[in-house]
């Protein structure tokens, strides 16, 4: 079925809530489409995320399904008035693909992101001189090409820069990062050892004060995150996770999907150095820079 629009992570969020509850209230598409006056393709493409739903219509499908919890129809209602709301990187046209601008915005609005990298350091935990260097060396422009001129390089810095800037809002997400030691030890550039310090001092600093960080070292062994990088964003009462891939990435939201990368990630935690050992190594690898 076309639906036109492209569905968004703040209406996709609501829809989700209004199919689980509509799911229990043990109704149809049909019988709510004949209730709200409205055809079935419309309360489809609502609780797809294809369209908004009118923080309006909240009492009604509260009421309809037989909520009456105070604060989980104030929450409908935020998330309702938050779809009507550009996302993080909204202006940022052909830059990067959808579901990383969903990603970004996703990131904005989440309460805690749980996120996993082997072979790089995480975006919001970024130098600038360090993303800088990871988008010159990758496909992050358009699938399968790399930047085209030096406008497009700066433009995508800047895009991840104002994604970092959430760390330091009131609303910042809890963070818990953990790095495969490749991503660690790899220098951004070979050519310039004192962006590879300033990366290390500054996982240091956020690990002070941001995030809890710990790194996976090599000699753990085989691990559960060799198939790909992933984060878990939780919002109120939700779990979405996104899975990077080349060019774009995709969100997951089925429930049992979702508690299997929760397993995952509960693993690669368990098999990390802990958060002490995690900065004594980040510590280590400093001071061992700072001497070549």
């Amino acid at each position: 079925m076309a639906y036109g629009a492209r569905p968004t992570i703040r209406r996709k969020i609501l829809g989700r809530k209004l199919s689980a509850a509509r799911e229990a209230a043990n109704l149809s598409v049909e019988q709510v489409a004949e209730h709200a006056g409205k055809s079935g393709a419309a309360i489809y493409r609502q609780e797809s995320g294809h369209t908004a739903v009118q923080a309006s219509m909240i009492p009604f499908y509260a009421n309809l399904y037989g909520i009456d919890d105070k604060e989980e129809i104030e929450r409908w209602t935020a998330w309702a008035k938050k779809a009507k709301q550009r996302g993080t990187w909204a202006t940022s046209g052909s830059l990067v693909g959808p579901s990383y601008q969903d990603y970004a915005d996703a990131e904005s609005l989440c309460l805690e992101l749980r996120t996993w990298e082997l072979g790089a350091i995480p975006g919001l935990l970024q130098t600038k001189q360090y993303s800088e260097a990871v988008i010159r060396a990758a496909a992050t422009v358009r699938p399968g090409q790399l930047p085209s001129e030096e406008g497009e390089v700066e433009a995508l810095v800047g895009l991840r820069e104002s994604r970092k800037q959430i760390l330091d809002s009131e609303t910042a997400p809890r963070i818990w990062a953990v790095i495969g030691q490749p991503a660690v030890m790899t220098p951004p550039d070979p050519r310039d050892p004192k962006s590879h310090r300033e990366q290390i001092q500054h996982l240091l600093n956020l690990g002070e004060t941001k995030a809890t960080i710990q790194v996976l070292t090599t000699d753990s062994g085989l691990h559960v995150g060799l198939s790909g990088s992933f984060s878990i964003l939780s919002f109120d009462d939700a779990d979405m996770v996104f899975r990077e891939g080349y060019g774009d990435g995709s969100f997951v939201d089925e429930e049992v999907r979702v508690r299997s990368y929760q397993a995952r990630y509960e693993r690669l935690q368990s098999q990390a150095l802990s958060v002490l050992d995690t900065r004594q190594l980040l510590l280590e690898t400093f001071n061992s820079l700072a001497k070549g």
